[in-house]
């Protein structure tokens, strides 16, 4: 069983595919995947898709290259969609200093503001970071970030940062940055994290694994990650699959009958 911790297959780009892309990666046993809708195209795309698929999931939230459309409507749609039934987190929100729509100040401001409704709402936060350590860190460890659940998304540098992450009580998630030749250090960081706050992604249609790179990523795609992976720890692909499987699980507090998942508050309810 396999879970596809992060994956925007609610994108443009799977308008042709959309259909086939979620039957290839059933057909190659993942069992969950999260959407992400972080504005109001892909909020928009999500609703439509969780509506018809009872294996998906979303977190909802503002990226930070867009932090500067992040206004008090935002805020209301952002908090409406927080009560859907599939909304099993806030993201993903960060930090993003590689592109320069949005000023650092404001990014920072915005950020700061959705951990705040996270708490509020109890959810865990899937975090962007993206030529912004530093900055990403300090503001996660000012605001207790192990008080409310988070998980660095697409983690794509080594065990130092890995382990300042760790202490602050965050899972990792891995992608197909992972698989990469050069990314010698990630895999590094896999080694260094305890196995129970480990997640993988696809990212897609981004980030395409090896041996695939150069095709649109697609959720099916997941079991690379998971068999690289798992060669590194020297677990067995089932096993691997199965322990991320669980943590997802865990991070996006659900239970999973073998068909469908629930929130625990729902389920118990």
């Amino acid at each position: 069983m396999l879970f596809d911790s992060h994956t925007h297959l609610n994108a443009s780009e799977f308008d042709e595919d959309r259909d086939q892309a979620l039957a290839k990666a059933r057909a190659a046993g993942v069992k969950g995947m999260t959407l992400i809708g972080s504005d109001r195209e892909s909020i928009d795309r999500a609703n439509k898709m969780l509506a018809q698929n009872d294996d998906l999931l979303a977190v909802f939230g503002w990226h930070p290259v867009d932090a500067i459309d992040f206004g008090s409507e935002e805020e209301d749609l952002l908090r409406q969609q927080l009560t859907h039934p599939k909304a099993v987190g806030v993201g993903e929100i960060g930090l993003d200093f590689h592109w320069d729509k949005s000023p650092r100040e404001v990014q920072e401001r915005v950020l700061r503001q959705q951990l705040a409704i996270a708490r509020e709402y109890e959810l865990p936060v899937v975090i962007h970071s993206r030529d912004a350590q530093e900055a990403t860190y300090q503001i996660l460890k000012e605001e207790k970030i192990g008080e409310i659940g988070g998980v660095i998304h697409n983690f794509g540098d080594g065990p130092d940062l890995a382990q300042a992450y760790l202490d602050l009580g965050m899972y990792l998630s891995f992608s197909g940055v992972s698989t990469f030749k050069k990314s010698k250090e990630v895999r590094e960081a896999v080694r260094l994290c305890p196995k129970d706050r480990i997640l993988i992604e696809t990212d897609s249609p981004y980030l395409t694994p090896e041996p695939k790179r150069g095709q649109k990523n697609g959720s099916h795609l997941v079991r690379y990650v998971c068999n690289r992976l798992a060669d590194e720890l020297d677990m067995s692909y089932e096993d691997f699959a199965q322990l991320t499987f669980d943590n997802a699980c865990r991070f996006f507090n659900l239970t999973y009958d073998g068909q469908t998942f629930q929130k625990k508050g729902q389920a118990d309810g």
